[in-house]
């Protein structure tokens, strides 16, 4: 999917918005995440070494998308952050292994690409 249709879609589905929600995230099944003015989506998949995390966020159509990977192990977590202005906590959610499944916790909005 081109980036340009990923940030509308991420934007044109319906937001969830919440304080400190936690949801579970199936393998391949896409997360719409929007962090401040930083939008994009993320999903697993299961590899031999690990859960293997793909988020890939922008800020605009127009800006170069950035693509971050993690493999995680059981217990293990990954925080996806945008910086506020001084003095504003930043905006992030929070991907964490436990066993075989895979939960989001978020502070901001976040809704699933797959229903």
């Amino acid at each position: 999917m081109r980036i340009s249709a990923m940030l509308l879609s991420a934007l044109a589905i319906g937001c969830i918005t919440g304080s400190a929600h936690a949801s579970e995230l199936a393998p391949i099944e896409g997360l719409s995440i929007n962090l401040a003015n930083v939008v994009g989506s993320a999903y697993y998949t299961i590899e031999k070494d690990g859960y293997q995390v793909v988020a890939t966020l922008a800020s605009s159509e127009e800006a170069t998308p950035v693509r971050f990977i993690a493999t995680l192990l059981s217990g293990q977590k990954v925080i996806v952050s945008v910086p506020q202005a001084f003095g504003q906590s930043a905006v992030e959610i929070e991907i964490k292994r436990i066993e075989d499944r895979v939960f989001v916790r978020d502070d901001t909005q976040l809704s699933s690409l797959a229903h």
